[in-house]
């Protein structure tokens, strides 16, 4: 005989598995703070990733595939490797980010000197492509932000619901107008990132 536990399990499981708001705003807030909390301590060197972000996103891909689960451990097994996989591919990216701004600014660095100089250049530079960027039609625009935030074109694609082929044909056409607008500086910059 099953105890009433496992009963009212069973049930959230199914209600949860045809799509009811209820069943899963209740697994959400059974597990969200703690998947917060364990995504903060796996980027705690990481300032500019957002574990809210992480972790919202995960729980939009349990739902996603919420007819998949045969118990309440497996979604929370679930959300637990797919916090930790996000965490890690996220800290990949950032590592990544962080070496190319460090490649760039390495270029501006004087190993004697101050070194402010060299912020305020670098500081006007990205201004300047960002200012450049404001400029570009609204698809190039949003395309290039995204780019720029370290997301693949397949990443951007599906996001924007458009295939990769435009993303690229978009990518091409924005380099080409910033190249016309950007100076040196603010060219090698943008190169950084793409």
């Amino acid at each position: 005989m099953k105890s009433t536990h496992e009963i009212e399990e069973r049930a959230l499981l199914t209600d949860f598995q045809s799509g009811d708001r209820m069943a899963f705003d209740k697994i959400f807030r059974l597990h969200h703070a703690s998947l917060v909390f364990f995504a903060n301590r796996l980027i705690v060197n990481y300032d500019q990733i957002d574990a809210q972000e992480i972790v919202l996103d995960v729980f939009l891909k349990l739902y996603e595939r919420k007819e998949s689960f045969e118990s309440l451990s497996s979604i929370k097994a679930f959300l637990y490797i797919s916090t930790k996989n996000s965490c890690f591919n996220a800290i990949e990216k950032e590592k990544v980010r962080l070496k190319r701004v460090e490649g760039f600014t390495a270029n501006f660095e004087e190993p004697d000197e101050n070194n402010i100089l060299s912020q305020i250049v670098l500081s006007e530079v990205y201004k300047e492509l960002y200012q450049a960027l404001e400029l570009l039609p609204e698809q190039c625009k949003i395309i290039m932000q995204q780019l720029m935030e370290g997301k693949t074109p397949k990443e951007v694609s599906q996001e924007l619901d458009i295939s990769v082929s435009t993303i690229n044909s978009q990518k091409a056409r924005a380099i080409s107008i910033l190249k016309k607008r950007l100076s040196g500086a603010g060219i090698a910059l943008l190169l950084l990132y793409f």
